[in-house]
């Protein structure tokens, strides 16, 4: 029995998924059962975000549901088979990640329709969420300014824009079509302009553009990338003296598109130290169904959250 309580944008996404999928109602109910009340409550917000987005997706909610579905079982599922087997990801560079996933818009589009539903079925990406809501942005002082790079679907920058005694919130990506996905997604958000988007290559030289934030997130971005530190010394760079970094990052979670591999949350704050931070706060949830420590022995899933400050000298 699902226990959602007066939830109800939740309860509505989790009705509308079972109904499209009801085999996977055991593993709802694992990723429900031990989910404190205040993750919930983050929850039910996301779920009312997507609720509103699918209003603008062709097929609505009913093909959101099925884009899960094609996330679980033909994306993750055969990256999965792969890391049990070799112990790495399948891909480990750029150029091939582009050509298999970035390059194929029919299938990115499915994969990120699916991902948008995992913030509320997967139990480890439905804490992250209630972390940066809660715990994050409730550190940041009044008046900070934050950037995301690579806002995707824009739910991080909509639970910032949203605090009454915020900075100025800014988003960033390298694709013309994903900045303009996140506006259409604010939009739908009632958050119109209340974002600055731009379309920006994190890695390309600044040219003496020496603009600086509060907070930088990172969430989701550098198991995509060749060079994970070399991105968070830019992080560090674009932060003011005493700003910090918010970074999420996924060990051991295979995917078309992951291609260097975090093995602990360990790993996670050692490549933030590289880049020059100290850490503030760490976090580590693991995978719906397993505890912490099974995790790390089996080397399934985690979302490591790191927090880091630039030293104020």
């Amino acid at each position: 029995m699902i226990e959602l309580g007066s939830r109800p944008a939740l309860t509505a996404l989790v009705g509308a998924l079972l109904d499209a999928w009801p085999e996977h109602r055991r593993y709802v109910e694992r990723s429900f059962e031990s989910r404190p009340a205040d993750t919930l409550d983050v929850s039910e917000d996301v779920s009312g975000l997507i609720l509103a987005l699918s209003k603008r997706l062709p097929g609505g909610l009913t093909s959101l549901c099925a884009d899960y579905r094609y996330l679980c079982d033909v994306i993750v599922m055969p990256e999965e088979i792969y890391f049990r087997r070799h112990g790495r990801y399948r891909l480990s560079s750029f150029a091939d990640a582009n050509r298999e996933c970035y390059a194929n818009p029919p299938m990115m589009n499915r994969y990120m329709n699916g991902l948008l539903l995992s913030n509320v079925f997967w139990d480890n990406h439905a804490r992250v969420f209630s972390y940066f809501a809660r715990d994050y942005l409730g550190s940041l002082p009044a008046g900070a300014s934050l950037l995301e790079i690579g806002p995707g679907h824009g739910l991080f920058l909509f639970f910032a824009a949203r605090r009454a005694d915020r900075g100025a919130v800014t988003g960033w990506d390298i694709s013309e079509t994903s900045v303009a996905n996140t506006r259409e997604a604010l939009r739908a958000m009632a958050l119109d302009g209340a974002v600055d988007l731009a379309v920006r290559d994190w890695f390309a030289p600044d040219n003496g553009d020496t603009e600086q934030f509060d907070a930088i997130v990172l969430s989701e971005i550098l198991e995509h990338l060749e060079d994970p530190v070399g991105a968070l010394r830019l992080a560090h760079r674009r932060l003011k003296p005493g700003g910090t970094v918010f970074v999420n990052v996924p060990a051991n979670s295979p995917a078309p598109d992951h291609i260097y591999l975090v093995n602990s949350p360990e790993h996670a704050a050692a490549l933030a130290v590289e880049a020059g931070f100290e850490i503030v706060d760490s976090a580590a949830f693991p995978m719906t169904g397993a505890t912490l420590d099974r995790a790390r022995k089996q080397k399934l899933a985690i979302s490591c959250v790191v927090v880091g400050r630039r030293p104020s000298r």
